[in-house]
């Protein structure tokens, strides 16, 4: 859940004629993406005859090449269980280890995979950024869990993430974080695979506690110390599609890198993607970012970090906590930045805003030996 600053623009929705759905209910004729019943059956893999046959029949004409359909439920039994996603789930806590407690070393993280496959994003490869965690919660009144904000794994033990995706409104708006996933690509998938090859099954590991930074308010309007740890209840396995990123230290921002944010976060038609993407991101100037931001009554703070500020090139809702990358010479990835806030989605020259990483990285690496006791 990414943080927005309010927008002045008003949304204004018209409902449509009036039809009859398949099933003889009267309804109203709209834009199937504002059909949660039919878009859940739509996105049903693979779709099932007698679906696409009540798709068809739902159908009531078309809006800048968008379908319209009479907007209705199925009959009983005609969608699909959503299938279970294979996974290691892993609850019950696990001895401490000494190596828990420091940070992964270059020559341990995670390497690029030759991939060259979020609002405005590109689909990344299935084996791409195998730093990823998508961080599950537990809402009070339902029984399943919800996937959310993202983070990144720094060694077997610990993610990185912001603060505001492990405390505050999340806890009464989301739910209490409950769990982190590692090695998925395909929400949707029972077993993500791609081009023949499919990954090792996800990897479900129990939050043993988290360390938002002390500094850290919902109150403050620039989201200052927006970074937190997730301590996790097992250590994790690493694998070709689990390893962890390293983190800047004590290096100048060269702003001509090559910087990537990745996640499953709303995509350009404003809903989350099932599948991983990734999108390359341009440093902005932090002066004007800053004099930007002003004019909101946000103050940026030296520990942040600007970046984007192209129309629909920007992270969004359920990317928060997600890194902020860069490739070093020597193929390491690196987390330069976590995603904290902005105005907005893609919002054209309004960059979004990072956590720096190398700010904290002292805070870091103390909080990661104080707590793995």
């Amino acid at each position: 859940m990414r943080s927005s600053l309010p927008s002045d623009a008003t949304l204004l929705h018209k409902m449509s004629d009036t039809c009859k759905t398949p099933v003889g209910q009267t309804s109203h004729c709209v834009s199937l993406y504002k059909c949660p019943q039919l878009v859940t059956a739509f996105e049903q893999k693979p779709l099932k005859n007698e679906v696409v046959a009540f798709l068809k029949q739902s159908q009531c004409g078309f809006e800048d090449n968008v379908p319209m359909v009479c907007c209705g439920g199925l009959p009983d039994g005609m969608l699909q269980p959503k299938p279970v996603k294979q996974s290691t789930l892993k609850i019950n806590a696990d001895p401490v280890f000494r190596e828990d407690s420091y940070l992964t070393t270059p020559e341990q993280c995670a390497v690029d995979t030759n991939g060259d496959k979020i609002y405005g994003g590109q689909i990344a490869e299935i084996d791409e950024f195998p730093c990823m965690a998508l961080l599950g919660y537990k809402p009070a009144t339902k029984p399943k869990l919800v996937y959310d904000c993202g983070g990144a794994l720094i060694n077997r033990r610990y993610v990185l993430t912001a603060a505001h995706c492990v405390v505050g409104k999340i806890e009464t708006e989301v739910g209490k974080l409950s769990t982190v996933r590692l090695g998925e690509y395909d929400l949707q998938a029972d077993i993500d695979c791609s081009d023949g090859v499919c990954a090792d099954p996800v990897q479900d590991i129990s939050v043993h506690s988290v360390y938002p930074h002390p500094g850290f308010s919902d109150q403050n309007i620039n989201r200052k110390d927006d970074i937190a740890l997730i301590r996790l209840a097992q250590r994790a396995t690493y694998s070709h599609y689990v390893q962890p990123i390293c983190l800047a230290h004590n290096r100048p921002l060269d702003t001509t890198s090559h910087f990537y944010v990745v996640g499953w976060g709303a995509t350009i038609g404003g809903k989350s993607s099932p599948v991983k993407l990734t999108l390359p991101l341009p440093i902005f100037d932090k002066t004007l970012c800053v004099q930007k931001y002003r004019t909101l009554k946000a103050e940026l703070t030296a520990g942040q970090i600007c970046a984007g500020g192209h129309f629909s090139k920007d992270t969004c809702n359920g990317d928060s906590g997600g890194p902020l990358a860069r490739k070093t010479e020597s193929g390491i990835w690196e987390a330069v930045g976590v995603v904290s806030f902005g105005y907005g989605c893609g919002r054209d020259g309004w960059p979004g805003v990072y956590t720096s990483v190398p700010s904290y990285y002292d805070w870091i690496q103390e909080t990661i030996r104080a707590t793995n006791l």
